[in-house]
């Protein structure tokens, strides 16, 4: 091997020298690139976590905000679940009195097949009537009948006396005409 010449050195040197300064601007330039993009990804993170970060304090606001409403509304629930509560109590008191009423009910309908065979022999009893009823009616027909024939009798009865009494009469007035020459004669009393 050749003895290197200092040209030959300088050469070398200036073209490692160059590759070198080469090989740094391209690390330099690339670590660049890496910080814009770093900077971009952290500008950008930054604003999306200020962005959480309001939605978030908005949210905890609201949240606040309406369990302060949740908590007047749950005041108002606990009175009107009071409420509710004696109500609930009335209205086991009533279905108590009501599963009396009940239980009354069942005793006086437990009578009702009793009264049902009772109804049935009234109506056995009732319908019996009714044509005993039919029957009076008949015999009231036939009792009108005959007391118009006794009518019409009597009628015929009165007149006959009438008549009777006309001749009778007419008979008294013959015998006084006939006793009247009787009146001269000096025996009668």
């Amino acid at each position: 091997m050749a003895e290197a010449t200092p040209r030959e050195i300088a050469e070398i040197v200036e073209n490692t020298m160059r590759e070198f300064h080469h090989a740094m601007k391209y690390r330099e330039d690339l670590s660049i690139r890496i910080g814009r993009r770093t900077t971009q990804i952290i500008r950008f993170t930054l604003l999306g976590m200020v962005l959480l970060c309001g939605a978030m304090f908005y949210l905890i606001s609201t949240l606040t905000s309406d369990m302060k409403s949740i908590t007047r509304h749950m005041t108002d629930m606990s009175g009107y679940m009071q409420g509710m509560s004696k109500n609930f109590l009335t209205v086991a008191q009533n279905v108590e009195g009501m599963q009396h009423a009940v239980d009354k009910m069942r005793d006086f309908i437990s009578v009702m097949p009793e009264m049902s065979n009772h109804v049935l022999v009234m109506s056995e009893q009732v319908s019996k009537m009714r044509g005993d009823m039919g029957g009076m009616g008949d015999n009231m027909a036939m009792m009108k009948f005959s007391m118009g024939q006794m009518s019409a009798d009597m009628a015929r009865m009165s007149s006959q006396m009438g008549l009777l009494n006309a001749h009778v009469s007419g008979m008294g007035y013959n015998v006084n005409r006939m006793a009247a020459p009787m009146g001269f004669m000096p025996f009668t009393p």
